[in-house]
């Protein structure tokens, strides 16, 4: 065997690449102005522009979407009158604050008997049927008109607005013209249609300390008929609120891969479907295929590299399994497993795939507590073509501050060199170093080495350019490499438990403002603390002798990103 090692670095500013960040929400909810708030009377909550400030104030959200409903059914179930949309979008727009916490409202169109509730934002009219003088009164109770059962017209009106979306909320077998059942595949429900439900609720529970079991109805099958027909959506899971317990009732939450908390990125990560649906309020899932991000729909020269991590800061969350499902859009047959592993964080597995055909995968974790995960799929189509180098193996690994890339071919034709790409995103990729092939046309195996002396905080996607002596190029498989350096941590608590005077000692890679939020057992904001902090060590100061006997937890967050939690004893 034949073995050549030739090393180039070139170094790249960090700034060049952008991660993603995980934000915690959800956004099937309402207010009094349709059937939320029901127990207003008890807790002063009225209003969307409340009902945001609460939300706020929970524990691992970010952010909160009102959806009323479209119509105003009778004195019992009272909808949306149309002259409260407006009025709903102005106190979402006044709440909202880019950086700290988004706010949106929109509004959920359809019945229940023979219809299907469609959970709809983006589109800044309201769509409905009630026409003539109503309870609403003498007016249409609409902006936008749309038969009562017409969802072909409902995703028309959505693909009018560029930034507008859907989600199926509760459905039924039969909702939505029986979308997902009888009715033939729809390219204008699949452009509308960014998710469908797998839990909801408890809609009507008065539970505000989390402690909800998880909802006993499950909605994947219409999870996996949906994506088996064809149709590119994502599972969503939400707490349909009708009473004031905005994030508070459980501990389920939907999460989405956005690089900034702005109503703006959390909306277009919706249309993206970069998200998944989680029992846990605070597991962060990476997904990716061939270094594409869940949502991604892509075709490629290569064999699919599935990667998945998890990650979650809380003792006893640890991982029972993660399993990876795969099918083919459009068959009608429903995903099957592809690959499983127990008690692992990470699970890397590559799906050796037949060329001209397209298949889709997505991931369920189940940690030991019960709660389970599903990410929105990744699409790929696989290419008729043959490359010119075969690439036997390529893999990499962390070696104390650097990455360690290692392939070997099996065969050469006309090569000239292989350029090594960085990406964090999955979808930007950079030249970071170059190995240039000295036999150029060989069908020995070949190994080779090339080092990422400075990887970046977070994760780290790598392929090979490989460039003939002509200049034509094709692309390798991705490997990921996951390199922890936090840009915040929190290094000492003392005394714990504590008395009167809390004392952090925190480490920041950078300088820059943080923001530090206590919360109580219950997960009730009791203490908000802004600080700047230089690189280094840094310590916060805070009386808490106010605060009740108990356990507290410690957030740390820079502007647009939670970074670091802890937990504390009050005596």
């Amino acid at each position: 065997m034949r073995r050549l090692l030739l090393i180039i670095v070139f170094i790249l500013p960090a700034k060049a690449f952008c991660q993603y960040n995980f934000y915690f929400g959800n956004i099937h909810s309402h207010s009094s102005y349709s059937d939320g708030n029901k127990d207003s009377t008890a807790t002063g909550y009225y209003y969307p522009g409340q009902d945001f400030y609460y939300a706020k104030s929970s524990y691992h959200m970010d952010f909160l979407g009102i959806a009323e409903h479209n119509h105003y059914s009778s004195n019992n179930n009272p909808g949306m009158h149309v002259a409260d949309y407006a009025r709903g979008i102005s106190q979402a727009d006044t709440a909202n604050n880019d950086g700290t916490f988004v706010c949106m409202y929109g509004f959920e169109y359809g019945v229940i008997s023979n219809g299907g509730h469609v959970v709809t934002y983006g589109v800044p009219l309201l769509v409905g049927w009630e026409s003539g003088s109503g309870a609403w009164g003498s007016s249409n109770n609409y902006n936008i008109f749309n038969s009562k059962f017409d969802y072909a017209g409902l995703w028309h009106i959505v693909n009018s607005y560029p930034a507008a979306f859907c989600t199926l909320a509760h459905p039924q077998s039969d909702d939505y013209s029986n979308l997902t059942s009888t009715a033939a595949y729809s390219a204008s429900a699949d452009s509308a249609i960014v998710g469908s439900a797998i839990r909801n609720g408890n809609a009507f529970s008065t539970t505000t300390d989390y402690s909800d079991p998880t909802p006993a109805t499950s909605y994947e099958w219409n999870f996996l008929a949906a994506l088996a027909k064809g149709y590119h959506l994502g599972p969503t899971v939400d707490q349909d609120n009708h009473n004031t317990t905005f994030g508070r009732a459980n501990k389920m939450r939907q999460v989405v891969l956005a690089s900034v908390l702005k109503r703006d990125s959390i909306m277009a990560a919706y249309k993206a479907m970069r998200f998944y649906a989680s029992e846990d309020w605070n597991t962060q899932v990476t997904f990716t295929v061939n270094g594409n991000y869940m949502g991604s729909d892509f075709s490629t020269n290569s064999n699919s590299s599935i990667y998945v991590s998890v990650s979650d800061p809380d003792v006893g969350d640890n991982i029972d399994s993660i399993i990876i499902y795969y099918g083919s859009p459009g068959s009608g047959i429903d995903a099957s497993m592809l690959a499983y592993s127990t008690g692992s964080t990470t699970l890397n597995y590559t799906h050796t795939t037949a060329q001209t055909v397209q298949y889709y995968y997505f991931a369920k974790i189940r940690q030991t507590d019960g709660d389970d995960i599903w990410t929105a799929p990744v699409w790929v189509y696989r290419n008729a073509i043959v490359l010119p180098v075969s690439i036997s193996k390529f893999e990499g690994h962390r070696v104390n501050k650097q990455v360690d890339l290692n392939w070997t071919t099996a065969q050469e034709i006309n090569t000239d060199r292989f350029e090594i790409e960085r990406s964090l995103d999955g979808i930007n990729y950079q030249a970071i170093g170059s190995v240039n092939s000295k036999l150029h046309n060989t069908s020995l195996p070949t190994d080779y080495i090339f080092s990422d002396l400075h990887p970046i905080s977070g994760m780290n996607f790598y392929r090979l350019k490989q460039v003939s002596v002509d200049g034509k190029f094709s692309y390798s498989d991705i490997v990921s490499v996951k390199f922890e350096n936090p840009a915040l941590s929190i290094l000492n608590i003392n005394p714990n438990p504590v008395g009167k005077i809390l004392n952090l000692v925190c480490g920041s890679n950078e300088s820059t403002a943080i923001t530090c939020n206590i919360y109580n057992s219950e997960g009730r904001l009791v203490k908000s603390i802004s600080k700047n902090f230089t690189q280094g060590a840094n310590s916060i100061t805070a009386n808490v002798s106010a605060l009740s006997p108990g356990t507290y937890f410690v957030v740390l967050s820079r502007p647009n990103e939670r970074i670091v939690e802890g937990k504390f004893i009050k005596e």
